[in-house]
């Protein structure tokens, strides 16, 4: 029976059988004090309402949550890990999707880790005996269910080779993977569930009136748009003609300026060789990042003992690719995410298939495991498939390093490679695809680079006649949008329809979205200011904007070229004509529109609740940190501190500085209320022994 529960296991049923054998084993054999695993670390934190955050508990839910993102991060990279951070609490620790984004924080929470999710960890606390007050508990199904959806997120098998639960496989899944003991566990995930159903009891009721939706979406879609023809010397080069015979006359008399541009443009001439791929890291600590020699051994030690978890992966990889696994079928590609597909076809081994879906195949069984062992908290959703192409230059930084580098540049397509060495631990790699680079040389290149500087200085002393003719062309068919009217401008003339482009810009005006309750600080951003003299697409034009808002239906074309401040850039523009009625679409925005502002106000609401509950307990005296807290967020922050400083050398954007905000900021009523809490430390500089741990968010002033 249970190899049948086994083959069926994504049955919801069996899932919940599998658990209550879960709850048995708890139930019989955790007999385990809190100083299994890490006895070592069990010092304590904070005291929370009469409740314990030991150092095991704070490393512990430390592991269950995403990392900030690295200060020399790429904006991408960056962004996607800003919305993972930011936007989530504990997010690998087994709760579902909508609990976990009920954050208690407004705006940007600290970048030191250990700062936020000791503020989460009190927030838990609170939220939890809160429950219990209100008479919610936690059933032994409840909890051997969320204890299947922790080792689902972490990829650990809890089965025997007969499909029976194992409960030596249990016991070393708490002590060496989550690094605590089976009694720390229950009590942290018990904690969670309660705060869970309490933070569901809080914000189930909310939901978007159809109305507001409604008005909502007829408000922002009466905004009027503008079509923006924007015309400089390098967009209207490709509307003037140069010869090559003019082209070859004007190289050979301005040699240094061609060499210059051919050197300005290194990048489309020499175009290194680039790499799509997929990682799967072991994360270690870092030796560089302690200054104590005992610690530098430590994270030494601790590392080299990481790189056989590495060498195991690596293992496990290495028999799929030799044929020894047998590959699932890649399910193919849906336009609903909520949806996916189902595979067709039977599990076969890569020594069974050839071509594209032997490639599909190992690279779809390498993401799955990326899924389950991957420690690269940004990328662990996507199966470890890195969205960029890397060439050496971005192999050699974050997250990867010189040793990453080295293997990638000589591997070929779909080879493995790693375990390597990096910043950030052991990585275990595919690539996926290799993109040949090319250089071009001088000679080969001298004639388009001197045609392309001798067309922009062309086009910059006919920016006024191009821009007016195409002004007399679209006042000429006033109907026509603006774009058409390029394209036919173009196409009279003999050239690509694209040589010229216009584009629809974004909404004139505030949206009405804006003046939604605490918005701005949700979406963690300083609330906008509605400049009445910017033009969207183009940018503060007090003459362009005081035109625009004058432009009806019945006289849609401005009446003259703009001109920008520097002389260098000509406008042409129209008003958008009212986009037809798609009532399909239309409807799918509205229902997109109301699920997402269901979900801010969700936040809005448990983010009162939670605040206000801590402001309490912080006031009354029941949140106290202590000395080995304060000792430790000091060496989070100085470290922090330390990458900031590197990132800054490197080039990189600065990222926000170490140290906690005053006040949450709450509405009540439509009016902004701010609770104030322990006073922010100087960066670097921990807070008194005995005082509650800052507040994880960043309200912006009001």
């Amino acid at each position: 029976m249970l190899d049948v529960m086994r083959r069926h296991s994504k049955s919801t049923l069996i899932y919940v059988l599998f658990g209550m054998l879960i709850a048995v084993f708890v139930l019989t054999f955790n007999t385990a004090s809190r100083t299994g695993a890490g006895a070592g670390e069990a010092e304590v934190m904070a005291t929370v309402d009469g409740a314990t955050i030991d150092a095991a508990t704070l490393n512990l839910a430390m592991m269950l949550s995403t990392d900030p993102p690295p200060p020399n991060a790429d904006k991408f990279e960056k962004w996607q890990a800003e919305q993972q951070y930011e936007k989530t609490r504990l997010r690998h620790s087994g709760g579902y999707p909508e609990a976990m984004a009920l954050v208690p924080h407004a705006g940007k929470p600290s970048p030191v880790k250990v700062e936020k999710v000791m503020a989460e960890l009190v927030e838990g606390v609170l939220v939890a005996k809160d429950a219990v007050r209100h008479g919610l508990g936690v059933s032994d199904t409840e909890l051997a269910k969320r204890v299947v959806a922790l080792q689902r997120v972490f990829g650990q098998d809890l089965l025997d080779e007969s499909g029976n639960f194992d409960p030596r496989k249990y016991d070393q899944f708490v002590r060496f993977r989550l690094q605590t003991s089976k009694a720390a566990l229950e009590e942290f995930l018990r904690r969670e569930i309660l705060r869970d159903k309490m933070a569901q009891i809080v914000t189930q009721g909310i939901v978007v009136a159809p109305a507001e939706v409604d008005a909502l979406s007829a408000a922002d879609a009466s905004r009027p748009r503008l079509e923006v023809l924007t015309l400089d010397a390098t967009s209207a080069a490709k509307a003037v003609t140069v010869t090559s015979e003019e082209a070859a006359a004007w190289a050979a008399s301005h040699a240094d300026a061609v060499a210059a541009e051919y050197a300005a443009q290194a990048s489309k001439y020499k175009v290194p060789d680039k790499f799509n791929i997929r990682g799967i890291l072991v994360a270690a600590p870092s030796a560089e990042d302690e200054t104590d020699e005992a610690k530098k051994q430590s994270a030494t030690d601790a590392r080299a003992a990481k790189k056989a978890d590495a060498q195991a992966i690596r293992a496990e990889l290495d028999k799929a690719w030799a044929g020894e696994v047998r590959l699932a079928p890649v399910p193919p590609k849906s336009d609903d995410p909520d949806k996916p597909a189902e595979a067709v076809g039977d599990p076969k081994t890569a020594t069974e298939v050839t071509g594209q879906e032997r490639s599909d195949r190992l690279l779809h069984h390498f993401s799955k495991l990326a899924e389950q062992k991957t420690e690269d908290s940004v990328y662990k959703d996507a199966g470890g498939k890195y969205v960029e192409d890397y060439d050496a230059e971005r192999l050699d930084r974050q997250p990867f390093g010189p040793a990453v580098k080295a293997a990638v540049a000589g591997a070929k397509e779909l080879d493995l490679a790693g375990p390597v060495e990096g910043k950030k631990g052991w990585w275990v790699l595919v690539i996926e695809k290799k993109i040949a680079g090319r250089e071009t040389p001088l000679d080969a290149a001298r004639d388009e680079i001197a045609k392309g500087l001798m067309a922009k200085d062309k086009a910059a002393k006919e920016l006024d006649g191009i821009a007016s003719a195409v002004l007399a062309a679209a006042q000429a068919t006033p109907t026509t949008a603006l774009p058409d009217v390029v394209k036919k401008w173009c196409k009279d003339r003999g050239l690509a329809e694209d040589a010229l482009a216009a584009f629809e810009a974004p909404p004139m005006g505030k949206s009405p979205m804006e003046s939604l309750s605490d918005l701005s600080a949700l979406f963690g951003s300083a609330p906008k200011i509605d400049d009445p003299e910017a033009v969207p697409g183009v940018g503060r034009h007090p003459e362009l904007a005081k035109a625009a808002a004058q432009l009806k239906a019945g006289a849609p074309i401005a009446p003259k070229v703009f001109h920008s401040e520097d002389g260098k850039t000509r406008y042409v523009v129209r008003l958008a004509n009212a986009r037809p009625s798609d009532a399909a679409n239309d409807a799918k925005l509205k229902d997109n529109l109301a699920k997402t502002l269901t979900g801010i106000r969700r936040i809005e609401a448990y983010r009162a609740y939670a605040t206000k509950l801590i402001a309490d307990a912080t006031k009354a005296g029941l949140v106290q940190t202590s000395e080995a807290y304060a000792q430790k967020l000091k060496e989070e922050r100085a470290r922090w501190d330390d990458q900031v400083k590197k990132a800054s050398a490197e080039g990189s954007a600065a990222p926000p500085p170490t140290g906690a905000p005053p006040a949450v900021q709450l509405n009540v009523g439509g009016k902004p209320v701010e609770v104030k809490l322990d006073k922010p430390e100087p960066a670097g500089t921990p807070p008194a022994t005995g005082s509650a741990p800052a507040p994880a968010g960043d309200a912006p002033a009001k």
